[in-house]
């Protein structure tokens, strides 16, 4: 029912007239680039994409400060949909477009003050992107204060099986929302061709604290077979096409556009709710190639190289930055280093190429995991959950080449440690 009025609101807005709060002109069509956008039909399918509008404060301050003239950048971070597959080229992908259509909307001038920065890394879920947020997204913001004012969160078809179960997804909202320049946090639910997302399990989070949700799987997929194709919306089980791309951008402007033209709440977000499902994760500590490792007591020992074929990112170049690389000419030398922790995660490099073998993670004496290439892997950064305590303890790590993988290679991404 929220949604259906929601529509017809907007559809109202379209006709020359305003809501309230930051409604001073009415939506925007022409940002819309799906065929329909000026049918009714189509703004109801948008509006069905609109989980949940979620308190507008910050949004709204971020479009009143970019049409003021203000420096502001969007960030998306999420898997391969983000970063821009089964797009014909990285100009067509949803992130892009929404970029674009953040720019026509509050933008001012030409609207380059409305900055972009896509951190989308194929095959991954949140947990590697909740390691990776800092390197992929902050370092890359230009603005005065080096932080992003939205960040449009995308891990929906990519967090089956993740290790920390939402955790991280949740420690890494908390984190951007906790920042001090009070940024947007908006959660995208891509799906599947089959239909999957895991949106029922990630809105919880989004559901705590009050943030705009679209989902596509809500919006569109309803679609397919009807008013468009299979082949027309998908391009491959996992990927949209450029057409379903533009779909996805549109779902998100039109959710953007709903959140602003409501009235402004007397307050903002609580961050003191409790937890969606934990925050155990919020204070990791991320270790990769070029952290100080020194001061983390950290030998890298056959581990001393840098692995520069791991991910690049297309529209950015590579991620992450440095690793910890084991090449065919290393010694036997084991990583290692002592820590206090309950918790640690390994990310590495999941190939099936025959030139890598298999490392040994080993707690205390103990083997606790044994990292190797899986079926149907091609390169992507692979994350473990390798140690868990319910208590943070001191304990001594090694990693090392199993057994007749000593003359192959091995790619560490970044090493998570949780106390």
């Amino acid at each position: 029912m929220l949604r259906k009025l929601i529509s017809l609101l907007l559809v109202v807005m379209c006709m020359g007239f305003s809501l309230t709060g930051m409604g001073e002109k009415p939506m925007n069509t022409d940002v819309y680039m799906g065929r329909d956008a000026a049918d009714e039909w189509y703004l109801e399918m948008l509006a069905d994409g609109l989980v949940r509008a979620g308190n507008p404060t910050r949004l709204q301050h971020v479009i009143e400060r970019a049409k003021a003239g203000e420096t502001v950048t969007l960030a998306a971070i999420g898997g391969s949909i983000t970063e821009g597959a089964g797009a014909s080229q990285y100009k067509e992908c949803w992130a892009y477009r929404f970029m674009l259509g953040m720019r026509a909307l509050c933008g001012a001038g030409d609207g380059t003050n409305v900055r972009f920065v896509n951190a989308g890394v194929g095959g991954t879920p949140s947990t590697f992107g909740w390691m990776r947020y800092e390197r992929d997204v902050v370092s890359r913001v230009a603005d005065d204060d080096g932080l992003p004012d939205v960040v449009v969160i995308e891990f929906a078809v990519n967090d089956y099986n993740e290790p920390s179960h939402h955790q991280c997804y949740e420690a890494m909202v908390k984190d951007i929302l906790s920042q001090p320049n009070e940024p947007a946090v908006i959660l995208l639910f891509s799906v599947f061709q089959g239909g999957f997302n895991l949106q029922d399990e990630i809105r919880k989070i989004g559901d705590t604290y009050d943030l705009l949700m679209v989902s596509i799987r809500d919006a569109a997929y309803p679609h397919v077979g009807k008013e468009w194709t299979e082949q027309e919306f998908f391009h491959d089980q996992y990927h949209p096409t450029s057409f379903g791309h533009a779909i996805m951008a549109d779902c998100m402007l039109y959710g953007v556009q709903a959140c602003a033209a409501q009235e402004t709440p007397e307050k903002d977000i609580d961050l003191d709710v409790p937890p969606a499902y934990g925050l155990a994760y919020a204070h990791m500590t991320k270790v990769f190639g070029d952290s100080d490792t020194e001061a983390l007591g950290i030998s890298r020992g056959g581990f001393a190289h840098d692995d520069t074929t791991t991910y690049r990112n297309t529209p950015v170049g590579r991620a992450c930055g440095s690793n910890f690389h084991h090449n065919a000419k290393d010694g036997s030398e084991p990583l290692t280093f002592a820590a206090e922790f309950s918790r640690l995660l390994i990310s590495w490099k999941n190939t099936t190429d025959a030139s890598y073998g298999a490392a040994e993670v080993w707690v205390d004496g103990t083997r606790v995991a044994t990292l190797r290439g899986q079926q149907g892997s091609w390169g992507q950064s692979e994350t473990s959950l390798v140690f868990t305590r319910f208590q943070t303890g001191e304990h001594t790590v090694e990693i090392r080449m199993a057994e007749g993988s000593e003359n192959k290679l091995f790619t560490i991404t970044c090493i998570g440690i949780v106390e």
